[in-house]
């Protein structure tokens, strides 16, 4: 079992110590405190005691000679396997093998969910954990073979005894079974962790919380273009929304906006949803008021707001005079106002500006490059592939274009190409970037307004090297 199945979030943790669940959230006295500290410290004890018995890629991996074995059989392991046991602490049982993120993310989800304060959380990670004696070491095996999903199977060795107390052994269960337990326990692995990656990179960022041989081996670069001053403004109002977004329901807010496109900054009243990170900048994405970019665009629906162009914010109560939303709307259909819906969209066509109309564009591209560069690739669910000529006649036949008959002509010329076809968003600059790096690559073949525009660029372009 590799060693991100193995991870001690908090849920393993409360797996594996039960009664942690009636004290999460709950801890507003020093002695609450302090039980809790210590059911963190047994659940830590015990995951190290699970992880030695099963992940064999650990340093203090045991093995034994027979099936059965009691707690001295698997002491005598553990200590040859690990110097100074008794004074390692709980940073070092925990965290040796995980990431610096891995342990940020686990102390700060530690803080939220037990109501614990630094000192509280300094005195954890400073516990040494083992310093406990053989009988409550034993007394874990034990437990750990009777939790309702046991982690050992319990094997009495003098059931028939009247005058003695039974003495029992223990045996691991099988590699399959501890596989089915996490593939059926969710809780064990980081996925609530991962979740807010998008495009399937959640697997690979599994790397980001797992050293190998005591090495990162993932670094992923953060290419964010924001000035350097901004950028702690811009962390501030992440740490505001994040305020906003645990009350219930999320109030409305009232922005100052420095719009780039219309050179002007102006106030804006808007129900936020969500932070996106696109294209080397944050984004709040929010519905309300937004600056109008065409004389027919409604003044009220959903904008991405880049977010260090906030200038100020103020939150605002439902019961503020004049919103430009329905409260019972949004709270009634709140579906409809969701980060739900947010991927939803961005899923239904390509670009950020999820709330522009879409069209369809038939793509022309180079045979030999798109063998290489396109065939394999993945750009978006609506990026396909036609199977062949006769299908992409097919498709310019079925749509109501204003130049069929012009069309079919062209990509006869272009027999041998590949057509690919796209769900795009109109007015979106990501598109017209994504199209541009392809450069002579590939041709826009419809619709009309985007071959234009891109005709247009080129020809621009083009001017700018005359010269010299």
């Amino acid at each position: 079992m590799p060693a991100e199945e193995f991870f001690p979030t908090l849920h393993c943790l409360e797996t594996l110590v039960p009664e942690l669940l009636q004290v999460s959230n709950h801890p507003s006295t020093p002695t609450q405190s302090q039980n809790c500290l210590t059911l963190l410290a047994c659940g830590a004890r015990r995951w190290v005691m699970f992880r030695s018995l099963y992940d064999r890629d650990s340093d203090w991996f045991v093995e034994f000679e027979t099936e059965l074995f009691n707690c001295a059989d698997w002491l005598n392991q553990f200590k040859q396997k690990v110097e100074h046991y008794k004074t390692r602490s709980f940073s070092d049982w925990l965290f040796s093998d995980y990431t610096e993120s891995f342990t940020n993310q686990f102390i700060a989800t530690l803080k939220s969910r037990y109501t614990l304060e630094e000192n509280d959380i300094d005195q954890l990670l400073s516990t040494p954990i083992f310093s406990a004696t053989d009988r409550t070491l034993r007394n874990h095996l034990t437990q750990l073979s009777q939790l309702k999903t046991p982690f050992l199977d319990r094997q009495p060795i003098n059931p028939q005894a009247t005058s003695k107390k039974p003495i029992h052994k223990f045996r691991k269960r099988s590699t399959a079974a501890i596989r089915e337990l996490f593939a059926t326990q969710p809780n064990f692995k980081l996925e609530e962790t991962l979740e807010f990656f998008t495009n399937d990179v959640s697997d690979i960022a599994q790397l980001l919380f797992t050293k190998i041989n005591g090495e990162q081996r993932l670094f992923i670069h953060h290419d964010y273009v924001v000035n350097e001053d901004l950028r702690e403004t811009s962390a501030d109002l992440a740490d505001r929304l994040k305020e906003i977004w645990k009350e219930t329901p999320t109030p409305p807010m009232k922005i100052a906006y420095s719009s780039a496109y219309l050179n002007q900054t102006q106030n804006y009243t808007v129900y936020p949803v969500c932070l996106y990170y696109y294209q080397r900048a944050y984004y709040l994405c929010a519905f309300g008021q937004r600056p109008q970019r065409t004389a027919n665009q409604p003044p009220v629906g959903w904008y991405n707001y880049r977010l260090e162009r906030i200038r100020q914010h103020q939150k605002l109560s439902w019961d503020t005079t004049h919103l430009p939303f329905s409260k019972s709307d949004i709270i009634n259909h709140s579906e409809n106002y969701s980060t739900a819906y947010i991927q939803q969209e961005l899923d239904a066509a390509y670009g950020f500006d999820f709330y522009e109309n879409s069209d369809l564009t038939l793509l022309r591209f180079e045979p030999d490059f798109a063998q290489r560069y396109i065939d394999n690739s993945f750009r978006h669910p609506t990026f396909n592939k036609l199977k062949s000529l006769e299908e992409t006649r097919a498709l310019i036949k079925s749509l109501n274009l204003p130049n069929p008959q012009q069309l079919l002509t062209h990509i006869h010329t272009y027999s041998d190409a590949a057509y690919y076809i796209l769900r795009y968003r109109q007015q979106d600059n990501t598109v017209i970037m994504r199209l541009r790096a392809w450069g002579p690559k590939v041709e826009v073949i419809f619709p009309h307004e985007l071959r234009q525009r891109m005709r247009q660029d080129l020809e621009q372009t083009w001017q700018l090297y005359q010269d010299l």
